[in-house]
């Protein structure tokens, strides 16, 4: 499953799940319109496990809310 979030006309972020040697991921990563109008991952991201994403969603919930 794959979603991107337009930053900006040479942004955007990207979340998506994968797998890798056998563990459930989820990542956040920002990307760039290269020269070459190919999108590009950056260093700017982060990856944690599919277990974790209940989590992390409680946490960003508890941002949203100001608590």
């Amino acid at each position: 499953m794959r979603y991107e979030l337009e930053r900006s006309q040479t942004e955007k972020l990207i979340i998506e799940d994968s797998e890798y040697k056998g563990h459930e991921l989820v990542s956040l990563r920002i990307y760039f319109l290269s020269k070459e109008d190919e999108w590009l991952p950056t260093k700017k991201g982060v990856t944690f496990r599919r277990d974790q994403l209940d989590e992390v969603i409680g946490a960003l919930n508890q941002i949203k809310d100001g608590k």
